[in-house]
């Protein structure tokens, strides 16, 4: 069995600092196996807000992976650096931290997509180099582990190729971010794979649109997943509502919790 907390839009730079507080608190009683986060580390990707990020992943309780979003990049208003080199500071400022990374064991295999694009600030782009590396990175992958893809931007702000080829190619999970709302369903290919999609809402930041701060907990215990929704109360952070799925087949289906 394994846990994995899924973390996104943290935006240091305009972070709440009883919620982050209260969030590492919380992440330190569960003691995930894996902490995934899935883009917008920074407000507006300056190096005082790195640095508040990088010093948070320092303190967490379990191995990181991260990807950026688009608040990540090089801002729209620095054309030039936007254009050449939209993630320079994201790489200098996060060192170790490789979006393409891949985390693999005999139970949960983790791997990292950067949807960003250089040319949008909201819309992202899954490309044939993503699934590309997808296959390339599940090619060897433990036959019971459960395979999961994160990456910022779910399938409404996601151009290029519709999230049912991840599906297509065995993904069991995907985790994403940007809207700063937590949801989760099963998605369906249409050949009869299906995937389970996890959106967290923002973690720490003021940024909040319908949802208050939060984070996912996910259970890995295949062909078994549960979700925990964490949510904000004003005081600490508490289980919002949890889901469960079960893998028959290449097909997830809802289950109802013991």
């Amino acid at each position: 069995m394994r846990t994995v907390a899924h973390l996104s839009d943290l935006h240091f730079g305009r972070t709440d600092p009883t919620v982050t507080h209260a969030l590492l608190e919380d992440l330190h009683h569960y003691r995930p196996d894996l902490v995934i986060v899935s883009g917008d580390l920074t407000q507006r990707a300056r190096s005082h807000q790195f640095a508040e990020a990088r010093a948070f992943l320092a303190r967490l309780p379990a191995p990181v992976m991260v990807v950026p979003g688009n608040h990540d990049l090089a801002p729209l208003y620095r054309p030039l650096k936007r254009l050449f080199q939209p993630r320079v500071k994201f790489h200098y400022q996060l060192p170790g931290h490789a979006p393409g990374a891949v985390w693999s064991d005999d139970e949960l295999v983790a791997i990292g997509l950067d949807s960003t694009t250089r040319l949008s600030w909201q819309a992202g782009r899954l490309k044939p180099g993503h699934l590309d590396h997808v296959e390339r990175s599940l090619a060897d992958a433990p036959e019971a582990a459960c395979r999961s893809v994160f990456l910022h931007h779910p399938p409404g702000n996601l151009a290029g190729h519709p999230f049912e080829a991840l599906a297509e190619r065995g993904v069991d999970l995907v985790l994403t971010g940007h809207v700063h709302r937590a949801h989760v369903e099963v998605i369906a290919a249409p050949h009869g794979q299906s995937l389970v999609l996890v959106q967290a809402s923002t973690a720490c930041s003021t940024r909040l649109r319908e949802d208050a701060n939060g984070y996912c907990l996910v259970t890995v215990d295949m062909p078994r997943l549960e979700v925990a929704v964490q949510g904000w109360t004003g005081e600490a952070f508490h289980t919002v509502r949890r889901h469960a799925f079960e893998k028959k087949g290449e097909e997830w289906r809802v289950i109802a919790r013991p």
